[in-house]
């Protein structure tokens, strides 16, 4: 069957009308529109199968709506971060919380991918991370609507949980050495995108105060991808230098010194921030709206007959929810059901599964699993904002 360029035209127009209409659906029922976005792309895949239409392969257009997501979405979150003294122990906690579950998470999952699929600890590793990292792409749109300490919480936790998961996957898939040389290694990638972030910072906030033409944003997020990839190649971890500019610009006014002023605008800047969050808000929702549909069309539903995928699968959701709740309840003695529930897998899952080498992939593994993993936590994620709005007054502080 032929293919015209309006029929494009008209398929794409009315999948972002759905996504915004998903959205709506969504803040009412409280169930993730991803979801959504998932099986209407799944519902493409049958309707294209059906009308005999031969699309191209979709694995290389996930991998690049998944890395200009992720870029999008966290620096999306970053803008709306606000770097204040009292709000320090909210963002240590949130900070803990992600760093000690995604190492307890990826830690018990690798043990289990080791004893069923009879593989080392290094490989079983690389797999369990991905599936251990909390979704920024889906828990911070999904928690809008939540009490403010709760969503700030999760806004905190969620990106931090995407940033520290990056970087664990780069360093066990790319370093072989172990010992003092891989600790030193590491440290200086750290230093050097930090240099990098900094550098790249000061520049980009430069350009938009002072930039004249109204076609700016868009050469901003040019630079911003352009110089992520370079880092990536460097196998650096760069969606710190996305953070950076985020919280930086978020937070200009901490930098509210004589000798700043001389060379920017702070009035022009709060104007500027205003249209650029506007801005990514736009063009994360696009981006994320694509992701899930071409995921949900790639998905081989066939997969899903398998014992293996359901159980492995299965085990994963439960490890992740009892370890979470746990965790949250006698250590950060957090007494909070819905928090322990809004724990998503999504786009960084998808992501750094992609990105695992071919020649350290699991042949036994199924893309089964991840399909479940992301649809049951999305689920989990549902239940846990529908227990919230039984109590949306709570506070964090409340209970800690």
């Amino acid at each position: 069957m032929r293919i015209d360029a309006y029929s494009v035209l008209i398929v794409l127009s009315v999948l972002v009308v759905l996504s915004y209409a998903f959205n709506y659906i969504a803040i009412k029922i409280k169930i993730p529109s991803v979801l959504l976005l998932i099986a209407s792309g799944i519902a493409l895949k049958y309707a294209a199968d059906h009308s005999n239409l031969t699309l191209p392969p979709t694995k290389t257009l996930l991998e690049i709506l998944g890395v200009t997501g992720l870029i999008f979405i966290v620096l999306e979150a970053s803008l709306d971060l606000k770097i204040q003294r009292d709000k320090l122990p909210l963002i240590s906690r949130a900070f803990l919380s992600a760093i000690v579950l995604l190492t307890l998470t990826a830690g018990l999952i690798a043990l289990i991918f080791t004893t069923y699929y009879d593989t080392n600890f290094n490989q079983a590793l690389i797999h369990a991370i991905p599936l251990s990292v909390i979704s920024s792409a889906i828990a911070i749109p999904s928690v809008s609507n939540m009490q403010e300490e709760k969503k700030e919480f999760i806004v905190y936790e969620s990106t931090f949980s995407d940033i520290l998961g990056i970087i664990a996957f780069n360093y066990f898939v790319t370093e072989h050495s172990s010992g003092i040389n891989a600790l030193l290694g590491f440290s200086w990638d750290l230093i050097l995108i930090v240099l990098i972030s900094i550098i790249s910072t000061i520049a980009l906030i430069f350009l938009l105060n002072h930039a004249t033409t109204h076609v700016r944003f868009f050469l901003t997020f040019a630079i911003i991808i352009l110089t992520y990839s370079m880092a990536k190649y460097l196998h650096l971890p760069s969606l710190i230098l996305v953070l950076c500019f985020g919280l930086v610009l978020s937070n200009f006014k901490l930098f509210d010194f004589p000798q700043v002023h001389r060379f920017l605008s702070f009035s022009k800047l709060n104007d500027v921030t205003k249209e650029l969050k506007l801005m990514t808000v736009e063009t994360a929702f696009i981006i994320r709206t694509f992701f899930f549909l071409v995921f949900g069309y790639s998905i081989n539903l066939l997969l899903l007959k398998s014992n293996e995928v359901i159980i492995v699968g299965l085990a994963i959701i439960v490890l992740t929810i009892v370890l979470r709740f746990l965790f949250l309840k006698f250590w950060l003695k957090i007494n909070s059901t819905p928090m322990t529930l809004i724990a998503p897998r999504g786009l960084i899952t998808i992501l750094l599964f992609y990105s695992i080498p071919v020649e350290q992939r699991l042949e036994k593994f199924s893309e089964g699993v991840l399909f479940i993993v992301i649809v049951l936590t999305s689920i989990a994620m549902t239940i846990g904002l529908l227990i919230n709005k039984q109590n949306p007054e709570g506070k964090i502080e409340d209970v800690i």
